[in-house]
């Protein structure tokens, strides 16, 4: 079954400031650069099938550092991108609870269904993810190891899928900056089915 290694990017300014940065396209930190870094050699001894990452600068460039040791041509796509949380991105929890507290608690409430103003919902996000990891399974068959450089969201996404799990569960999963996910599927390529959870945010490599 392929392997596939689901990584969060590095730190931004905006990740230290609690910000939504959605699909906003917010650079790493020096910080995120090191912890770039760190992922790196964790996988500097793994024989690696394909890399994908996300098409915005913050996870390119993770996936960049993480390809030294690789020469793999990183497949570069708008499926892994965060989740799009409209005019809201930007903004903390706190600016928002303040600024619109009654259309944002309606959206912590039902994320699966409702899209923030101009943005996407839960499901959405999930169905995107979905269809392709779906398509990485089937075209990487057997025991290859695929490394996915994407965002929080999406990360928490696979494993809601995996899991069926509801939104206060959803809001429970910790997905920490430049983590390693890992999960295993089954070659029809059924995430929600036939893929299995190996293990969530490890970041031992960070300490």
């Amino acid at each position: 079954m392929p392997r596939i290694f689901l990584i969060r990017h590095g730190e931004t300014l905006w990740n230290k400031e609690t910000r939504y940065q959605g699909q906003l396209d917010i650079p790493l930190s020096k910080e995120g650069e090191q912890q770039a870094w760190k992922l790196a050699n964790v996988f500097r001894e793994e024989k690696i099938e394909a890399i994908y990452s996300s098409d915005l600068t913050r996870a390119i460039n993770t996936a960049k550092i993480i390809n030294k040791f690789h020469n793999k041509k990183v497949a570069i796509t708008p499926l892994l991108r965060e989740l799009c949380f409209g005019k809201w991105e930007g903004k903390t929890y706190e600016e928002l609870m303040k600024e619109e507290k009654d259309e944002y608690t309606k959206w912590l409430d039902n994320p699966f269904c409702l899209q923030p103003p101009g943005g996407e919902s839960l499901s959405e996000l999930i169905n995107r993810v979905d269809y392709i990891l779906s398509e990485m399974a089937r075209s990487h068959k057997g025991n290859k190891n695929i490394l996915v450089v994407t965002h929080g969201g999406p990360i928490k996404a696979v494993i809601s899928a995996i899991l069926g799990i509801n939104t206060e569960a959803f809001f429970k999963i910790k997905i920490g900056n430049a983590s390693i996910t890992e999960i295993v599927v089954e070659e029809d390529g059924d995430i929600k089915k036939n893929a299995f959870i190996v293990k969530i945010n490890d970041t031992c490599h960070l300490k």
